[in-house]
């Protein structure tokens, strides 16, 4: 039993969480898998576990950056020339913005474009263009272009996915799929809701006016936001990814998804937004003693999730928590790497 097992019983208990999922990995395989409390406060029976279905939320964005990355190795697309070249009709508020708005902006957070969250909306793919040809002309900068501000903007993701689809012809999913997930082989990681009901889920989570879990009879669905989180997944599946940015973006076999210029590329420091936290295209860099972490957090309330990885100890750690508590998706992770570094 390792020591951070009855400390995040503990944390649940006293954030009044009804289920958290933690798998650990290192660069081999999933060396720890444990379900902390249920899937459900209906079934109390029924305890959650390594591969309950969860909403991966933001987690998904690894997934979106690697797939635009590879279509940037092909040439299909450019990190520097304005995202017009492939989105002609990109009109905003301010003009002058429209040709400095590049894809590493967009994926680095950068471009100025605002925050958004619409967790609900169309149920059809094909709505991301439309949507977002009325979402952008009325969206307010909140910083210019290349300034290096960081302010973390969904809406730009979204417009990242778009540059992709109209290059390849294809929905952004289906390019996930033959980007990612296959090559890594997560069959049950999916963006369809109808296929991840068929395995075991880990029902969302409200709290009623005593403070205690319940299940919200409802999760959210919006298909013009894919790649900004639109990915189910469970811990242990996750775990694949996981693996992948330890072996610096390989597959099992050690097929690379992406270059090794790239990879760095892709993990180098692009913003900071404070002192702890740092900025690559779509990859968050933490601070961890003297190491420094990959990955990304997860939010869809209640949804919370984070997936983290430490390339100096070979450890990875994803955290999937039924019922909002954003502080556990932070120490959680913090907690586990600390211990297995130590060891």
């Amino acid at each position: 039993m390792y020591n951070f097992e009855q400390t995040i019983e503990q944390w649940r208990l006293e954030e009044r969480v009804a289920g958290i999922a933690v798998a650990v990995t290192d660069r081999e395989g999933v060396i720890f898998s444990r379900g902390f409390g249920v899937e459900s406060t209906d079934r109390p029976d029924v305890p959650v576990t390594g591969k309950s279905m969860h909403r991966a939320a933001s987690i998904t964005k690894i997934f979106t950056g690697i797939t635009i990355l590879r279509l940037v190795e092909k040439g299909l697309l450019s990190l520097d020339e304005p995202v017009k070249t492939w989105v002609p009709w990109l009109t905003l508020k301010d003009g002058d913005a429209v040709e400095k708005i590049t894809l590493r902006l967009l994926l680095s957070h950068t471009s100025g474009l605002p925050s958004e969250y619409t967790p609900e909306g169309a149920r059809d793919e094909a709505a991301l263009g439309p949507t977002l040809r009325v979402e952008l002309p009325a969206a307010d900068l909140v910083a210019k272009p290349g300034e290096g501000k960081y302010l973390y903007s969904n809406l730009g993701i979204r417009l990242a996915s778009l540059c992709a689809e109209r290059v390849t012809g294809k929905r952004f999913t289906e390019l996930v799929e033959e980007a990612v997930l296959t090559p890594l082989g997560m069959e049950q990681t999916t963006f369809d809701l109808r296929v991840a009901a068929t395995y075991p889920i880990s029902v969302p989570h409200d709290r009623n006016e005593a403070g205690d879990p319940v299940p919200y009879r409802r999760i959210k669905e919006n298909a013009a936001r894919m790649a900004a989180g639109g990915l189910y997944s469970n811990a242990e599946e996750l775990c694949k990814m996981a693996r992948c940015l330890l072996r610096g973006c390989k597959a099992e076999d050690g097929t690379p998804l992406l270059g090794e210029d790239t990879f760095a590329e892709m993990c180098r420091v692009h913003a900071k937004p404070d002192e702890k936290y740092s900025y690559g295209l779509t990859m968050r860099m933490q601070a961890l003693g003297e190491h420094t972490l990959l990955g990304h957090h997860g939010y869809a309330p209640p949804y919370s999730s984070s997936l983290f990885v430490d390339p100096v100890s070979g450890y990875g750690v994803v955290t999937m928590i039924n019922t909002e508590c954003n502080a556990l998706r932070e120490r959680i992770p913090e907690l586990v790497l600390t211990e297995l570094a130590g060891k």
